[in-house]
């Protein structure tokens, strides 16, 4: 597919509904780089790595996926989770969005003032880049599920 300029009137304002959109395509375009077929992947699975990558399927349904994905960490208090995400991963729209109920408990609002609810614009736009991120970086260090080879066996 070819574009020109011509097709490009602008660029959506920064942290507007429009952009936040483009955000959600683009994180959907991480995932399935990180899950091509999210089917395969079972109910759980681990990519190995310097920093291990835990993949837990929650929902599986023909438009949408729900999947949770973190690193776990031993400290003096055991182990946790960082970060803790909850994606939906919209197959029809392709679009993928933290969802609400993450367990962002280690999660910092770099904003200005109190962390702002949950569903509201500017908390979506600040869970949603860090997942971009966190996906880029996770690419980076070549995790994926499953993990190349893993389903090629013959049963």
């Amino acid at each position: 597919m070819i574009l020109s300029c011509d097709h490009i009137t602008s660029l959506a304002p920064a942290r507007s509904f429009a952009s936040l959109m483009e955000l959600y395509e683009n994180n959907y375009i991480y995932m399935r780089r990180l899950v091509p077929d999210v089917v395969a992947v079972g109910d759980e699975q681990v990519s190995r790595g310097e920093v291990d990558l835990y993949l837990r399927i929650e929902e599986l349904s023909p438009y949408t996926s729900t999947v949770a994905l973190t690193h776990y960490f031993d400290d003096n208090s055991g182990r946790r989770a960082h970060p803790d995400l909850l994606v939906r991963i919209y197959h029809d729209a392709q679009l993928a969005e933290v969802l609400p109920d993450s367990a962002l408990h280690s999660f910092r609002w770099t904003g200005k003032g109190a962390p702002p609810d949950r569903r509201s614009l500017a908390w979506r736009w600040e869970v949603n880049r860090f997942l971009n991120r966190w996906l880029r970086y996770c690419l980076g260090e070549g995790h994926r599920f499953p993990e190349p080879g893993e389903n090629d066996l013959a049963v």
